[in-house]
């Protein structure tokens, strides 16, 4: 065999080879969609009230006393570590648990994990962080969920996970750790949330999160 066809065939080979199958430096990894967990159904109903209360009255707590323009209303044996005041009641965390109070008599909500209670301004909406109905990573710590409701009519206006993280992928109690889910306020019809990975602003209405 000539030394030219001998070079000819090495080059072929060569080129045979560097058509077959790509390496890992070309290979495309397989992109996978994330699925947004589905939103609970059937979350509890809020009370309302028609109590001598609202927006900008001078409400306070100290433990077990919620003090409104100056009356004395007991709560003994629960306390209000963190109140949101409503047309008509004041809604109060208790520990964890959500409570409210028309200023005659106290009633629970059905929440029993929740944090960062807040009410708008002109006290139309009640916003909190729920810890108990949302879906559970690998370490069992369940996906916060964002709830907003209309205070008048004590039905759910917008629930959300933006976020708020993903339970198949992260571990959600260290996470919260280092960033907790919090509602901030309100923004006219805008609820602002601090979530895991920085602030989001959601639409009560409708529309896409921001």
């Amino acid at each position: 065999m000539s030394r030219a066809l001998l070079v000819v065939l090495l080059v072929g080979l060569g080129l045979v080879g560097g058509c077959g199958t790509p390496d890992d430096e070309t290979t495309r990894p397989t992109r996978t969609a994330t699925v947004a967990p589905q939103l609970p159904e059937n979350l509890p109903q809020l009370p309302v009230g028609t109590g001598d209360v609202a927006p900008g009255d001078a409400v306070h707590a100290r433990g077990p006393l919620l003090m409104v323009n100056g009356r004395r209303i007991r709560l003994a044996p629960l306390r209000a570590d963190t109140v949101a005041v409503v047309k008509g009641g004041v809604f109060f965390l208790n520990d964890d648990e959500l409570w409210f109070t028309d200023l005659d008599q106290a009633r629970p909500t059905g929440f029993d994990q929740v944090s960062s209670l807040v009410a708008s301004e002109d006290g139309r909406w009640v916003a909190f962080v729920d810890r108990g109905h949302g879906p559970k990573d690998d370490h069992g710590t369940p996906l916060a969920l964002v709830l907003a409701y209309d205070a008048q009519t004590g039905k759910v206006q917008r629930a959300t996970y933006e976020g708020m993280g993903d339970p198949a992928t992260d571990d959600l109690a260290a996470r919260y750790a280092k960033s907790a889910p919090a509602v901030l306020g309100f923004d006219g019809k805008t609820m602002i949330v601090r979530g895991v990975d920085g602030v989001h602003r959601i639409p009560l209405e409708g529309g896409e999160p921001a």
